[in-house]
C-alpha cells in the first residue's frame, strides 16, 4: 500500500472534562454511563452518530436474545428500565393487536429501534449524563499507561475530552487498541463471525405466511437451483409488534473484517445485495409476501465479532461448560454458544445446563495494559467461543453497568480501575439490585 507523509502539529481544544468518559453509545455504553452517573460520578457519553442505541438502533438488531435462568432474565438494572420504558411507548400497538398478557411478555424481547433512541436518551439525561454526539474517536493522549484524553474528530475539527476513568464501549475495542492494549481476534484461523444486514418487510399477510419450516423449504429449493446466493443455511425471521411486519436477520457476509475500513465498506454493499435478493425472493415465492414492501434497512451492518481485549482474566468456553461463578462477577449469562460459521454455511449451537448460568469476572473487563480503562461492550477478555455467548445485548448491558459502577467506585476511592477490588464492584451491584 502506498503511503504519504502527513504531519500534524496543532493545539487541540479540550471540550470537556469528566470523572468518567464513556466512548460509544450502544447498549453497553448507555448502561455504563447511566450506572456511573447514578453512582455519583460526573459522566460524559460520547457517540459517533446523532442518537444512542448502537446496533439496537443503527444496526436494527432485534430481538433481545434470551438470557434467562429459571424463567427470569439474568440481566436487570438499566436493561430492565430500557425494556419497560420501550413497552410503554408501544402500548397502542399492543392494544391494537389485542395481544394477551402472555403474548406481551413473550414479545417484550422485541427491540424497536426508533423507540430505543428515545428511551436511552431519556435514561441518560435523567441520570445526569452529559451527551456529546457526532464525535468520532480517532486517537488518545497517553501519560505512560494512563489515558489522559481521548481525541475525536467532529464538524468543529479535532476535540479532546479528559477524564479520570475511561470506558471503551465502542464494541470493537477501538479506545483500548489506540491506548496500546492487546487485542485477540477471531477463531484459530483469525476469522470472526459473519456480519448481517437486518431489514424489515411490511404489508405481509400473516394468515398466508408459512411457518419457519415452510419458508425454509422454499428457500432450500431455490438455493439448490442457484437462484439465491447467500451463505446462510436458512431464513431467520422474527415477529414484530406490527401484525403485518416481519424482521429478517438472515443475510450473511463472511470473511470480512469489521475493523478494516475497506472490508467494512465491501460488507455493507454485499449485505444490501443480499437484502435485494431476499426481498425479491420473498415477494415472488413466499405466500403472503406478494404485497410486501421494504419497511426499513439497518443503517449499519450488524457486527457480531471483531476484537476482544486481553484482560487480567481471559475467560474461555470452559467457564460456560462448568457454569463457573466468580466472587468478583459483574454480569451473568446463559445465552447459548452461538457461532455463525465464519467461513460460510452453518451455525454451531451449544446450550448451557438447564436453568444455570456462568458469570463474567470484573478482571475480564479490566485490560491488561492500562490503569484507568474499563471495557463496557462486547470486546471483553474472552475466547472466540465464549464471546459468541457473551456478545448479545442483555449480557453486554450488564457488562456496561458493571463497568460504569466500577468506574464510579474507582473515582470515589481515589484509585484506578486496575487496582480496584472486583469484590467491591460485585457488592455494589448487589446493593443496587443488579445482581
Amino acid at each position: 500500500m502506498a503511503t504519504l507523509k502527513y504531519d500534524i502539529q496543532r493545539e487541540i481544544p479540550v471540550v470537556l472534562r469528566a470523572d468518567v468518559v464513556v466512548v460509544g453509545g450502544g447498549p453497553g455504553g448507555v448502561c455504563a454511563a447511566v450506572a456511573a452517573a447514578r453512582n455519583g460520578a460526573n459522566t460524559v457519553l460520547i457517540e459517533r452518530y446523532g442518537a444512542l442505541g448502537g446496533m439496537a438502533s443503527f444496526g436494527e438488531v432485534s430481538p433481545f436474545m434470551s438470557n434467562h435462568a429459571c424463567g427470569k432474565y439474568l440481566t436487570k438494572g438499566v436493561f430492565n428500565e430500557w425494556c419497560s420504558r420501550m413497552r410503554k411507548y408501544l402500548e397502542s400497538e399492543i392494544k391494537q393487536q389485542h395481544f394477551d398478557e402472555s403474548y406481551v411478555d413473550f414479545f417484550s424481547r422485541i427491540v424497536d429501534k426508533n423507540v430505543t433512541m428515545l428511551v436511552l436518551e431519556e435514561l441518560c439525561l435523567e441520570s445526569g449524563v452529559k451527551l456529546l454526539y457526532h464525535h468520532n474517536l480517532c486517537d488518545v493522549i497517553m501519560e505512560q499507561d494512563r489515558i489522559k484524553a481521548a481525541v475525536f474528530s467532529s464538524k468543529s475539527g479535532f476535540a479532546a475530552v479528559e477524564g479520570k476513568v475511561f470506558i471503551d464501549s465502542t464494541g470493537d475495542g477501538d479506545l483500548a487498541v489506540l491506548s496500546g492494549c492487546e487485542a485477540m481476534t477471531g477463531n484459530s484461523d483469525g476469522l470472526c463471525q459473519p456480519m448481517t444486514t437486518c431489514f424489515k418487510l411490511s404489508g405481509i399477510d400473516r394468515s398466508l405466511y408459512p411457518d419457519r419450516k415452510g419458508v425454509n423449504e422454499i428457500y432450500d429449493k431455490l438455493k439448490a437451483e442457484g437462484k439465491i446466493d447467500c451463505p446462510r443455511e436458512n431464513v431467520l425471521w422474527f415477529n414484530t409488534w406490527s401484525g403485518d411486519t416481519v424482521h429478517y436477520n438472515t443475510t450473511r457476509v463472511v470473511k470480512k473484517s469489521g475493523v478494516d475500513a475497506s472490508e467494512l465498506s465491501e460488507a455493507e454493499i454485499e449485505g444490501r445485495r443480499q437484502v435485494r435478493e431476499f426481498f425479491h425472493f420473498l415477494k415472488a415465492h413466499v405466500p403472503g409476501c406478494e404485497n410486501a414492501r421494504i419497511s426499513s434497512i439497518a443503517h449499519h451492518i450488524g457486527i457480531r465479532e471483531t476484537r476482544r481485549i486481553k484482560g487480567l482474566n481471559v475467560q474461555t468456553s470452559a467457564d460456560f461448560d462448568a457454569a463457573r461463578k466468580y466472587p468478583d462477577a459483574v454480569a451473568r449469562a446463559s445465552y447459548s454458544i452461538d457461532i455463525h460459521n465464519p467461513s460460510g454455511c452453518g451455525t454451531y449451537i451449544k446450550k448451557i445446563a438447564k436453568d444455570d448460568y456462568y458469570e463474567i469476572s470484573y478482571r475480564a473487563i479490566v485490560p491488561e495494559k492500562s490503569v484507568n480503562l474499563l471495557m463496557g461492550c462486547r470486546a471483553i477478555s474472552v475466547d472466540h467461543e465464549l464471546h459468541s455467548s457473551s456478545r448479545v445485548m442483555p449480557p453486554v448491558c450488564a457488562v456496561g453497568e458493571g463497568a460504569g459502577t466500577a468506574a464510579a467506585l474507582a473515582v470515589q476511592n481515589g484509585t484506578d480501575p486496575s487496582q480496584l477490588d472486583g469484590k467491591l464492584v460485585n457488592a455494589k451491584l448487589r446493593e443496587n439490585g443488579v445482581l
